[in-house]
Parts: C-alpha cells; sequence; structure tokens
C-alpha cells in the first residue's frame, strides 16, 4: 500500500535565545512516497541533516506541519513513529561492548513484549536480514571496531528489521570509499524499488545523487528547497546554481564542477575519435591537461587527431600519420611535444 509523508510550510532551525529560534530553511514544501529514493542534495551547511533529523521527529520545526499520510507528526506517539520510520544517523554509539547483533537487535524493540523478550520469528528476522547484507559473519564482532562500510551495512539492517514503510539516512555513504558507497546505494536502490519503502537520504556528494536518486531535494541557504527528477534539475540549471561557488562551473555535459582556472588554460584543440572505455579516458586525461577535446568521426584535414583501434592509439598531425603508441601517458609527451610551449591546433 503507498503511503505519503507530505511537508507544508515548513521552517526548520534550532531553537537558541532568540525567541523566533535560528532558521536554516523557510516554506519547505515536498512529497515523499513509498517506492522512492530521494536525496537531499546541497553543500555542507545547507541544513540537510536539520531537515531530516526534523521530519523523523529529533527536532521541532520552528513552522510548518509534517504529514505521515493523514496524520500529522506531532499527533503521533513514539511507538507509532517508531513503526512508520526508521533512522540511521551519523552519530557513533558511545557503548564499546555492543555486537553487530546487538545492535540490529536494537530495530525490533518497539515490537517486543513490555519485558523486552524476543520472538523466535524475531530472532529469524535478525538472522535473515544481516545475512541479506553480507554483514552475518560480523554478528559476533563489536561494532566498534567495524569498518566504516560494514558499520553502515549494520545500521541498515537495524533500519530494516525495524520494519518501516519509511527510512531516513544521514549522509550513509560518507566516509566510504567507492566500492562500499555503490554497495550501500545499490541496497537503498533495492529498497525503494523492490519493496517498496520510502528512502530519504542527505548527501553532499553530488555524483551519488545524480546518479541514484528518483528525485532531488536540492538545498542551499537562503534559497527555497526545489524538487525534481535529477536530469531535468541538471538542464535546468539548478544543480549548477545551488553548489555555484567562485572559481567553479558546472559541466552539463559530464555532470560535475570544474575549475575555473583550469577551463580558462586552454592548450588548444584535440580531436578525438568517439568510442569505448579508452576514447573515454583519453578525453579524461586531456581535459585535465587544460586541452579542448572535440569528438570527430573521421581525420580531420587541420590539428591533432587521435583514435584508439586494435590496441593502439593512432595519432595523426594535419591529416599525417603520426605514429601509434598503447598508453595515454604516451599520448600526452607526444601532444605536449608538438604544441613545444604553443597551443596546439590552433
Amino acid at each position: 500500500m503507498e503511503m505519503t509523508l507530505k511537508i507544508e510550510n515548513l521552517t526548520t532551525g534550532y531553537r537558541s535565545g532568540k525567541k523566533s529560534g535560528v532558521v536554516l530553511q523557510q516554506k519547505i514544501n515536498a512529497i515523499l512516497k513509498t517506492g522512492q529514493l530521494v536525496c537531499v542534495l546541497g553543500p555542507n551547511g545547507a541544513g540537510k541533516s536539520t531537515l531530516l533529523k526534523t521530519i523523523a521527529g529529533f527536532h521541532a520545526p520552528l513552522s510548518g506541519e509534517i504529514y505521515f499520510g493523514d496524520h500529522p507528526l506531532n499527533t503521533l506517539s513514539l511507538k507509532k513513529l517508531s513503526r512508520l520510520a526508521s533512522v540511521v544517523l551519523t552519530e557513533r554509539f558511545s557503548d564499546l561492548y555492543l555486537t553487530a547483533f546487538d545492535v540490529v537487535r536494537m530495530g525490533r524493540f518497539p515490537y517486543v513484549s513490555f519485558f523486552g523478550r524476543m520472538k523466535k520469528e524475531d530472532m529469524v528476522l535478525i538472522n535473515q536480514t544481516m545475512d541479506k547484507l553480507g554483514v552475518g559473519s560480523l554478528k559476533e564482532k563489536l561494532f566498534y571496531n567495524l569498518s566504516d562500510g560494514e558499520r553502515q551495512k549494520v545500521l541498515i539492517a537495524r533500519a530494516l528489521v525495524q520494519d518501516t514503510p519509511f527510512l531516513f539516512l544521514d549522509e550513509p555513504v560518507a566516509f566510504i570509499d567507492s566500492p562500499g558507497r555503490i554497495e550501500i546505494m545499490e541496497i537503498l536502490s533495492e529498497l525503494a524499488h523492490r519493496l517498496g519503502k520510502a528512502v530519504l537520504m542527505t548527501t553532499h556528494d553530488m555524483e551519488t545523487g545524480l546518479r541514484y536518486a528518483d528525485i532531488l531535494w536540492l538545498m542551499q541557504r537562503g534559497k527555497p528547497l526545489l524538487a525534481g527528477i535529477p536530469e531535468d534539475m541538471v538542464l535546468q540549471g539548478n544543480v549548477g546554481e545551488y553548489f555555484q561557488r567562485s572559481g567553479l562551473h558546472f559541466d552539463v555535459g559530464k555532470g560535475r564542477f570544474r575549475a575555473e582556472s583550469k577551463s580558462l588554460r586552454n592548450l588548444g584543440i584535440v580531436f578525438v575519435k568517439n568510442g569505448g572505455h579508452e576514447s573515454a579516458w583519453l578525453t579524461n586525461a586531456m581535459e585535465r591537461k587544460g586541452f579542448t577535446v572535440v569528438q570527430e568521426e573521421s581525420t580531420p584535414e587541420q590539428g591533432i587527431f587521435v583514435e584508439y583501434k586494435n590496441g593502439s592509439f593512432r595519432l595523426y598531425q594535419n591529416a599525417k600519420p603520426m605514429g601509434e603508441v598503447q598508453r595515454i601517458a604516451a599520448v600526452l609527451e607526444k601532444i605536449e611535444a608538438w604544441g613545444n610551449g604553443t597551443q596546439v591546433g590552433k
């Protein structure tokens, strides 16, 4: 059954000595549905974590309403809320003696008896969930001693055994290496798309948000929250605008920021024949050096042209073959030598 979380005219922040409190975001209106993976994307200090903690009931909103279905958040008991939403935060456990199994078992507390006794079915669910997330072998290990990636999987397992339609995660892939980041995001994607959960996660990792989110919630201090699919956000200029910093510009074609200094240091044009991983990585290397790369299917009459064929990079200058090499480093060396201090291709 589809469930919806609705945010209406929400103002987030925190209380201080001032009567009105310190405001981070104002007039937030957004909807989160089960079956969606939503990334709250924004630079550090935008108020992402505060928004998530407000939605989860840890912080009181300064104004506005949050609805789980037809029920306002402020009318839900702790027990009722714990059966609607599970939360994975970045805070560390202070207990040094909890095992991974102990941590996951906490997720069943909303369902246990008054005396905290678990049924056989609870234990089966815990074991099955840990095995499914690949942390079954860590049951007896101290949570404190696990790697960041292992801890995150254990915390997600705890959230899963809580068995809620909504799952909120604060920076779940921060401080995790690239393979581990992909593993975590694939798990979250499966939870949303196969198990039908509403997954809401904060991140300042643009690549993660653009690659995995069904919907982006873009945040920036002093700007309204914007919601939409990543592709529209990129093409409409919203991502570039909300992450804009002096000396950087957003490359819409590649979905990433580049330093203006690198763009200004244009060493000239190099033509590259499109096709395959080799051409893509050659383009990456050329642009890093400061060349402008233009995709070309045939050898141009003027300029430097490179194609990858039969295991080698073949180089041409003004349509004349100039040799072939096996490595991209050698391509760079040759082109830089030809430039001899002048701009190539001009």
